[in-house]
């Protein structure tokens, strides 16, 4: 069983890194849509040119961009799993205090909110 002291800075620990992930997908889904847009715009090139009759002659600025675009959409949806799973982690902690709950690391963390002990 956790004592009180260990439960208040695990429960810190997790909502800072909660804040942390949802500032990240705040920032980033601008970027996810473009990366979106990026990708439809690129398939839709390559399929025309294909339709055409003729090889995409841009295929490799193409793919670079679909690959940029995935990477970028990617992000946002890697970081929106690590919201739902800090808030799984807080639910957990709240309502099953006896159960085994994990720290949640997140990037920066020990840069904005200090190191723990």
């Amino acid at each position: 069983m956790r004592s009180t002291a260990e439960t208040i800075e695990l429960d810190s620990s997790l909502r800072q890194s909660r804040t942390i992930y949802v500032t990240l997908a705040v920032i980033l889904f601008p970027f996810a849509v473009a990366g979106l847009v990026y990708v439809m715009t690129a398939v839709t090139a390559i399929i025309q040119s294909i339709s055409d009759g003729y090889f995409p002659f841009g295929a490799a600025r193409s793919i670079f961009v679909v690959l940029v675009g995935s990477i970028l959409a990617g992000a946002e949806v890697a970081v929106i799993a690590q919201c739902r799973e800090a808030n799984r982690r807080l639910r957990v902690l709240r309502e099953q205090p006896e159960q085994k709950v994990r720290k949640l690391p997140a990037p920066f963390q020990s840069s904005l909110f200090g190191p723990y002990h």
